[in-house]
C-alpha cells in the first residue's frame, strides 16, 4: 500500500466521521447550561439569588402552555437528566442529575395541578 493510499483511506475515515458527528450525533445529549446551579430556599433552582424558577422556566416551555405541550416538555426534559442517565459518570453526575430530575418533577406536577389534568 502506497503512501497515497494511506493518506486518502485517513481523510477519508476523518470526513465520514465529521459528517456523522456534526449531521447525525443527538445534539440533545449536550448540556445546555453548564454553570453551576444554586438551590433556593424552596428546593429551585434558580439563576441569580433574586427569585426561584418559575415552573414553565424549568420545563422550558410558555406559561401558555397545554396539559400536552407539559407532559411533552416533561418527558424530554426527564429523558435528558434522569439519574439512571448518568449512573455509571460518577456520584457528583448522578447527584446533580437526581437535583434536577426531582426540580423538573417537582414544575411538571405544579403545572398540571395549575391546569386540573390528572398525573
Amino acid at each position: 500500500m502506497s503512501g497515497t493510499e494511506i493518506l486518502v483511506i485517513f481523510f477519508g475515515l476523518f470526513i465520514g466521521y465529521w459528517v456523522v458527528s456534526k449531521f447525525l450525533m443527538d445534539k440533545s445529549i449536550k448540556p445546555e447550561n453548564p454553570a453551576p446551579e444554586q438551590k433556593s430556599e424552596h428546593g429551585t433552582t434558580k439563576e441569580n439569588d433574586s427569585e426561584p424558577l418559575a415552573w414553565h422556566e424549568v420545563l422550558k416551555i410558555s406559561p401558555n402552555a397545554t396539559v400536552e405541550d407539559i407532559r411533552a416538555a416533561y418527558k424530554i426534559l426527564i429523558h435528558q437528566y434522569h439519574p439512571d442517565k448518568v449512573e455509571k459518570l460518577g456520584v457528583e453526575l448522578k447527584t446533580l442529575a437526581a437535583r434536577r430530575s426531582s426540580e423538573i418533577t417537582r414544575a411538571y406536577r405544579q403545572a398540571i395541578q395549575l391546569r386540573g389534568g390528572s398525573d
